[in-house]
């Protein structure tokens, strides 16, 4: 089975698949263009988490990318003690029930057996109070049988999936006491330069950004005060801010900044018209060199900020090229 992890540091994206296969580790690891692959023999009593401390030595992951993975080995190491600590349990007491259940079974059918043959002992209906006894008996034994099995597999196993629907519905329904807040774009701007501004090294404000580009507020909440009654929307690329009537901009943007950067990594300059005084993006260039799959309903400028691209049409006409 393969695992993918996921890392956005800014505008480099980071991925790492493991794949564990008997005697093999597979690993793909990817950092914006630098790419590697793997195979880690399992030829020696270590365990995963020690063959891929060597590889983690070897290679320059991210601590964060780092972190992600050796949580998920910790997380599947416990798993697998706490299914096997399960089936134990479950192995023993269906074997001592087992053995409850013949014994159940063959003491009613004695029992039903024994007082028919007394009955018949008294009376002249050998052998009908025998045969009748033995089959209530067998009836009883079953219905012991039942009950035992309701009350230790039925029922609990019932319990359990309420108990954790239960618990999800409570996660689900429990939201943090934070007041709802007025605020504008300018302040959502500084409390999110002041949330980066304490970040870890290697850790992005791209931590902030939802997969629908929204801000998740929760993590600033301490900065703000409170949750803005409104949402807004950054873009993972250019840390842009927009609020809810632009809020289709920023995924159109990451999507022609990633085509721009990857042009100019390939042909050394820029996708624009050679004497555009506005310098837009070519988006026609881009698509038929494939860098793009569709034409964006926004049009998009490059600025000198490094190829940066912005929607803001420029007011300074700059007819220099980079």
């Amino acid at each position: 089975m393969k695992h993918k992890f996921t890392k956005n540091l800014g505008r480099i994206t980071e991925n790492l698949e493991l794949g564990f296969e008997g005697k093999w580790i597979y690993v793909h690891y990817s950092k914006g263009s630098e790419e590697k692959t793997a195979c880690l023999l399992k030829n020696e009593n270590k365990t995963d988490k020690e063959y891929l401390d060597h590889y983690f030595a070897e290679n320059p992951l991210s601590v964060e990318m780092e972190k992600e993975v050796m949580k998920f080995i910790e997380k599947e190491k416990t798993r697998d003690d706490t299914h096997w600590n399960e089936f134990s349990a479950f192995l023993m007491k269906t074997l001592s029930l087992n053995m409850v259940f013949g014994i159940s079974i063959a003491l009613c059918v004695f029992g039903g057996y024994k007082l028919g043959s007394f009955l018949d002992e008294r009376s002249s209906l050998y052998p009908t109070c025998t045969i009748i006894g033995t089959f209530l008996g067998i009836i009883l034994g079953g219905v012991t049988v039942f009950f035992l099995i309701q009350k230790y597999f039925i029922l609990p196993s019932k319990q359990k999936k309420e108990n954790e629907q239960m618990q999800i519905e409570n996660e689900n329904t429990l939201e943090p006491n934070h007041p709802i807040i007025d605020v504008d774009i300018d302040d959502v701007r500084k409390a999110v330069r002041q949330f980066s501004d304490k970040l870890p090294k290697g850790v992005y404000r791209t931590i902030l950004v939802q997969e629908d580009n929204s801000i998740d507020f929760t993590q600033i909440v301490h900065i703000l005060g409170g949750i803005p009654a409104k949402n807004f929307y950054m873009s993972k690329e250019t840390y842009d801010l927009f609020e809810e009537d632009e809020k289709h901009i920023p995924a159109e943007m990451d999507m022609v900044q990633k085509a721009v950067d990857q042009y100019v990594k390939e042909n050394r300059e820029y996708p624009m018209l050679q004497y555009d005084p506005h310098r837009r993006v070519n988006y026609y260039q881009l698509l038929q060199d494939k860098y793009l799959k569709k034409t964006p309903d926004t049009q998009f400028y490059i600025t000198d900020l490094d190829g940066l691209v912005t929607h803001i049409k420029p007011q300074k006409k700059n007819s220099s090229l980079h």
